[in-house]
């Protein structure tokens, strides 16, 4: 009897054991964002960064959302849901040094308040204009500032054999 508890116990603790940490783990998801937690230094660094449409040139922190350009942009508008566009600014040394376009400040608080951003990036070629929806990212940003925690797995279903 008491071998049978104690296998009893084994199997629940697998079936309800916490998915192990891989790294750069997806932890989270909302609409078109998801966010990736990744731990350093043996567990005491955690870092959660938030992707859009699985797509690595563009970053959310908790504090700044960075979206990497190939081209060379010399100035940069936003446009925030439907009000019309702001002023154009150049690109900060920082944005240059990265090759992109980082909302910070003031600019991240409004994105963050957004349905949707448009983005006029001037560049020797022109004006490129972009558009990201932004359904998900107020639970991305939530997730973020709380740790990006692991989600318990869930319970192993097993088939029946017919």
């Amino acid at each position: 009897m008491r071998y049978a508890l104690l296998a009893a116990a084994f199997v629940s603790s697998l079936v309800c054991a916490q998915t192990p940490e891989r790294p750069n783990m997806p932890v989270f998801r909302s609409g078109p964002w998801f966010v990736v937690r990744s731990v350093h230094d043996g567990g005491s660094v955690v870092a959660c960064t938030g992707f859009y449409r699985a797509n690595p040139h563009v970053q959310l922190s908790k504090d700044m959302l960075v979206i990497q350009t190939s081209d060379e942009v010399q100035a940069v508008a936003f446009g925030f849901d439907d009000q019309p566009m702001g002023a154009q600014r150049p690109l900060t040394d920082a944005e240059k040094d990265m090759k992109g376009i980082a909302f910070t400040g003031d600019d991240f608080a409004k994105l963050s308040a957004s349905r949707k951003v448009r983005i006029h990036a001037v560049t020797p070629q022109g004006t490129v204009r972009h558009e990201f929806e932004l359904a998900g990212l107020p639970a991305a940003l939530e997730n973020i500032d709380a740790g990006c925690p692991v989600p318990a797995q869930k319970p192993i279903r097993r088939r029946k054999r017919s």
